[in-house]
């Protein structure tokens, strides 16, 4: 069966990365269905009421008049749940009784005085390869399976609820790129289109969850991302733009703190000196820590080597290496300090 996804147990090297995968499904739906985010309310890790059973997508249509163009989401209704399968998960049966019994429960375990209808509530079934098991089981018990797009099929004839199968590997890739991009066998060409639609959005609201795919396709595209990096070093110097404003927040909230230890650190070392030159010193330390925390973020972000990341930063390694030893030996002072106060 040549379009069934690789079967757990086989090329495990991502599993590592099985909470990641997950963690990009909503940033990448929502990149998907940008053009609705005024009436799509999203909840990751839905809970239900009964043993905290939780469903990996869960995503509300507030207004339920509109209709979504969007092929994935042209099938939502009010409540909508998505199941996500990660490259190397089985979607099979069980996986589709389970879902169909959350469907369930969300509709018994209903609030307000509002009764849901079934009609309301839909099921989303989202896997990187084609489930032909799953497929031959609705086949068999006189489900009618339509392709209405590529990539999408509607399952005609479950029973209660709505049904929908996306196989991602079938998505067209210009129209949707971020849940293709949730995949460890991206091509040359697909990366590429990833990182120009990247750059598009890197100044919209929309940056802070483009950042979460990436971080997550390049892992498990390392290789090709590496070889893109090597090529086209403008390209890459994009992505590093587009990360910027995450990296510049995780420095900002330890500036405060930073600026603290480095005057205490200051001080400590050098009582005789005059207030200004003591700020001068902090100030110095502060910049170090600020330069090596930024370069430290490019460098696991875009699993970067230290002199990649420095050449990005227009540093030399040797003056990561400089600032990163002034930053360890304002912390040693500042221990030792602490520790004579005990």
């Amino acid at each position: 069966m040549p379009d069934e996804t690789r079967e757990a147990g086989q090329n495990n090297s991502l599993d590592d990365y099985r909470t990641q995968w997950h963690m990009a499904l909503m940033p990448a739906m929502k990149l998907e269905l940008m053009d609705y985010s005024g009436i799509l309310e999203y909840q990751s890790e839905h809970v239900l009421n009964t043993k905290a059973l939780q469903i990996d997508l869960f995503v509300i249509k507030k207004d339920s008049n509109v209709v979504l163009k969007n092929e994935i989401g042209r099938m939502f209704r009010c409540h909508n749940i998505i199941e996500y399968k990660s490259p190397h998960d089985s979607e099979g049966v069980d996986e589709y009784i389970k879902t169909h019994a959350y469907a369930s429960l969300y509709k018994i375990n209903e609030n307000g005085s509002v009764p849901y209808s079934l009609e309301d509530i839909t099921i989303t079934m989202i896997r990187e390869g084609k489930p032909v098991r799953l497929f031959a089981w609705f086949d068999n018990r006189g489900c009618t399976i339509k392709e209405t797009y590529h990539g999408v099929y509607h399952i005609e004839n479950t029973g209660f609820f709505e049904t929908q199968v996306i196989v991602s590997r079938e998505l067209d890739d210009r129209n949707h790129v971020w849940l293709r991009a949730l995949t460890d066998s991206m091509d040359r060409e697909q990366a590429k289109h990833l990182l120009r639609e990247s750059g598009r959005l890197v100044n919209r609201p929309e940056a802070n969850l483009v950042d979460a795919v990436l971080q997550v396709a390049s892992k498990a595209n390392r290789k090709i991302f590496d070889e893109i990096k090597k090529e086209d070093r403008n390209m890459y110097s994009a992505l590093v733009e587009l990360m910027q404003p995450e990296i510049d927040e995780a420095v900002d909230k330890r500036v405060g703190k930073a600026v603290s230890e480095a005057v205490n650190a200051a001080v400590s070392e050098a009582v005789e000196k005059t207030r200004s030159e003591t700020w001068d010193k902090a100030s110095s330390i502060t910049a170090a820590k600020m330069t090596v925390e930024a370069i430290d973020n490019v460098m696991r972000k875009l699993s970067m080597s230290k002199e990649e990341a420095c050449a990005l930063m227009d540093i030399t390694s040797k003056q990561y290496d400089a600032y990163q030893q002034l930053v360890k030996n304002a912390q040693q002072i500042r221990k030792r300090e602490v520790g004579s106060r005990l």
